[in-house]
Order: structure tokens, then sequence, then C-alpha cells
């Protein structure tokens, strides 16, 4: 009523349109078995047809549109989709769900409802919300971390509109676009197009997860391996609380010692080409089935350290101290056993970064090597320190065979655990892997190499 008898002189208006490879990029996280919700406030027909622009919904799918102006009615949409839903599943069809923001409204205010949505939500290949707010897209977040604490969700948007849901989800991404930049910031990680999306979680996210989940046990399995010799020590010395390394090389395992290479091997390291992780999707289940970072795993490298420590303390005392290691029939000092022990430790531990690396190059080798030298170099300057109790122990331990005798059999029989554990899986998930990428030759002329910016 207030606009009556108005001249329109003119309108302008922000194109919104797809960018590129939108489809391609949603297509490829599916088929990766990654569950995308669209969160739009566009009416229900309008949010169809994006869907089936995008590549989220096709013809061969079941939709089940969920609507309703009461709670009541919300209920009962749900429940016929439920019923729906088992019968598409007998006939082996996929389905999708799309549900009005009204329906929300209601569905939110009980929350058996609202876990339901979340129930038929999960066994659907996508779902999309119709006409919600700002508030909505991050209560919808937000119900599926609560329905769902195992799941990691991310959220993407580009406007203001999407800053509450960025914000709600695990991790959040936005788009810089022409709705400016406060998705942008708001976000975990900012990029300029969508279809960059696809390199975030396919490449940099399953290669993130693989190796942070090295780097965490590869930090309990050195510490077993370093401190248990100690324990294990009581059992000789009548737990007299005498320790077995000497106190300045011990505070120096972890910073100088076993340190870098593995923050280099978590930088660097690459299990295969980007290529080939972004063509084949399957590589990206290891994240998803839990298969590197699991109880198993974890107990399966305490105890790898814990049978090394066994090794290691044991071999280390007996092999030079219990037996004559001079031609005048004079067995070792107590100190050299111990030094023998840790030094076992030392090369253990770097050796191992050598077992579960997937990519070397000069950086990350030097860093290996380097660490051992600095640990030869530090009890050699201790060697000559009067004051210290390795004063001239290690010059006495270079010139011993025994010393190198032990070392090398310790180091191989700690090493042939550690492979008859571990190695044989990592085998047959390179087999696994190489028998995909052949199968289905990588097309390498449509692959992006985009930068990701964090913020």
């Amino acid at each position: 009523d207030i606009e009556r008898e108005m001249l329109l002189v003119g309108a302008t208006a922000i194109e919104d349109k797809l960018q590129d490879c939108v489809g391609e990029t949603i297509s490829e996280l599916m088929r990766a078995g990654i569950r995308v919700w669209v969160l739009t406030g566009d009416k229900i027909e309008t949010a169809i047809n994006i869907g089936f622009s995008c590549k989220l919904l096709n013809e061969n799918q079941e939709r089940l549109i969920i609507e309703g102006s009461n709670l009541e009615e919300v209920r009962n949409a749900l429940v016929k989709a439920a019923q729906r839903q088992e019968e598409v599943r007998r006939e082996k069809r996929e389905m999708a769900m799309v549900i009005s923001g009204e329906a929300l409204i209601h569905a939110m205010k009980d929350s058996a409802v609202a876990s339901f949505i979340v129930d038929i939500g999960e066994n659907c290949k996508a779902v999309v919300a119709c006409r919600v707010s700002p508030k909505q897209k991050q209560e919808v977040v937000t119900l599926v971390r609560e329905q769902r604490p195992e799941m990691i969700t991310l959220a993407i948007g580009d406007g203001a509109n999407d800053v509450n849901m960025i914000i709600a989800a695990h991790v959040g991404v936005g788009i810089k676009g022409v709705e400016g930049q406060q998705a942008a910031r708001a976000a975990d990680y900012s990029f300029g197009e969508f279809k960059h999306l696809r390199r975030l979680v396919l490449l940099h996210g399953r290669e993130s997860y693989r190796r942070n989940t090295e780097l965490i046990l590869y930090n309990f399995y050195k510490n077993m391996l370093l401190v248990l010799p100690q324990f294990w020590f009581g059992f000789i010395n009548g737990f007299s609380a005498q320790v077995i390394y000497d106190q300045f090389v011990f505070q120096f395992f972890n910073v100088f010692y076993a340190s870098l290479p593995i923050v280099l091997f978590a930088v660097l390291d690459e299990e295969a080409p980007p290529e080939i992780l972004l063509h084949d999707v399957k590589a990206y289940e290891v994240g998803q089935r839990d298969k590197l970072f699991n109880l198993t795993r974890y107990w399966q490298q305490l105890g790898i350290g814990g049978l090394q420590a066994i090794g290691v303390a044991f071999f280390g005392f007996y092999g030079m101290e219990m037996n004559f290691a001079y031609q005048n029939g004079e067995v070792t000092h107590y100190w050299i056993s111990g030094l023998v022990a840790f030094t076992a430790c030392v090369l253990i531990a770097n050796l191992k970064i050598f077992l579960f690396t997937n990519s070397f190059n000069v950086v990350s080798v030097s860093a290996i090597l380097l660490s051992v030298v600095v640990y030869f170099f530090t009890i050699y300057i201790f060697n000559l320190v009067e004051e210290l109790d390795l004063k001239g122990f290690f010059t006495e331990m270079a010139l011993s065979p025994m010393f190198y005798v032990a070392t090398l059999l310790l180091i191989g029989a700690t090493t042939f655990i550690d492979l008859g554990f571990t190695r044989w899986g990592y085998f047959d998930d390179k087999m696994e892997l190489a028998e995909r990428v052949s199968a289905e030759p990588v097309s390498y002329t449509h692959l992006t190499l985009p930068t990701i910016y964090s913020v």
C-alpha cells in the first residue's frame, strides 16, 4: 500500500549464478562418500532446479518432500517419508530429501522430530533445505553435530548470512566473492572459487589426517621406546632408583635427537602424487573409516615400543656390562651400557621414520642424518667435559668392537619387530591403490592446482 503511484527509474542487482565446476566438485565429493546438504533461502522449486544444475539431484533419485504448517503435519510427513524410504531402499535406488524452512521451524521445537530429520537425511544421497534463515542454517549444523557426534561437519558459504553456519561447523570455509568478505573472515579456510573445495578436502584434508596420525602415534611410540628401558632396568638393579641414562642426553632426546625428522614428515610427506589422490576418491576412505587412527593402531605402536624397549634394556646391559668387552678381560663401565642403550634408542627412533615415509627428499633425509650427527657430536662434547659423568666414556665406547656388534644386532632385531607388525598392511594398501589407478588411468588435463589460503 505504501508503494503507490511511483515511477520506476531503474534497478540494480547482483547476478546470482553458479561458479565454474560446481557440479563436478559436488559430484566428486559425493563419489568420495561425503553427504552434501544444501541450505538455501530459495523456494522449493528454485532449490530443486539448482540441485539439478549442480548435479546434486538427478532424475533417478526418489525425492522425499517434507512440508508442513504445524508440528503434527511435519511429523506425519516425516513418517511417510521414512516408510517410502524403506521401499526405495529395497529397490536399491538413491534418495534425496527436500525440506522447507517452515517445516524446520516446527521440527526444531521437538527434539524427537528434529532427530527424525537427521535419521532420514543420513540415508539420503543429498538433502536440500529451502527458505531457511541464517539462524536455521546454524541450527541444522548444530543438530547434525549433536545427533551424530562421530561425524565431522564442513560448512561452506559466501555471504554474511552464512557466517553463523560456518562458525557452527567443525570446519568452516568461506568463498571470497561479490557478496563481501564476512564469510571469508569467519572461516577456517578461504578461497575464491567453489571448485577449490575438492582439492582442500580430497587432497589436503586427507593428507593432513594421515600425516598428523603418524605424528601422534610416533610420539607415543618413541616415548615408550625411551622411557620403558629404565623400568625394565629396575629388575636388574634391584629397583635401587639408579637410572640407566645420563640425564643430560636424556633431556636432549625429544629436543634435538628425535624431533626435527617427524616434524618435516608431517609437513612434506606425500603418499601419492596429488593428481592420483584427487582422481582416486576411494583413497579418502582411510579417514572416514578410521583406518589410520584407532585404538588398534594406538595399542600396536605402544606394543612395538614396549617390545623394543625390552630389547634395548636387557640386550644393552647383558651385551656390554655382563660380557667381556676388552681383550684384557675387563668389562665395560656401567655408563657405557646405558650409553649403548640410549644410542640404540636414538638410531631406532630415527630409523622408524624411514619405515613409514612415502616420499623421500633432500630435506627429510638430511633431517634424519642431522639428528644422528647431532647426537654423536653432543656425546663427544660431554666426553670432554671433566665435570660430567660421561667424561671419557664415548672414546672408550667407540674403541670397543662389542659396541658396534651390540648396536647392529639390537637395531636389526627391533626393526624386524616393527616390520613384522606394520609393514605388511602398508604394502597391501599400496598394492590396492596401484590396482585402482591402473584400472582407471588418471587424466591430468582437467585438474586444477589452486592455492588455499588459511585465515
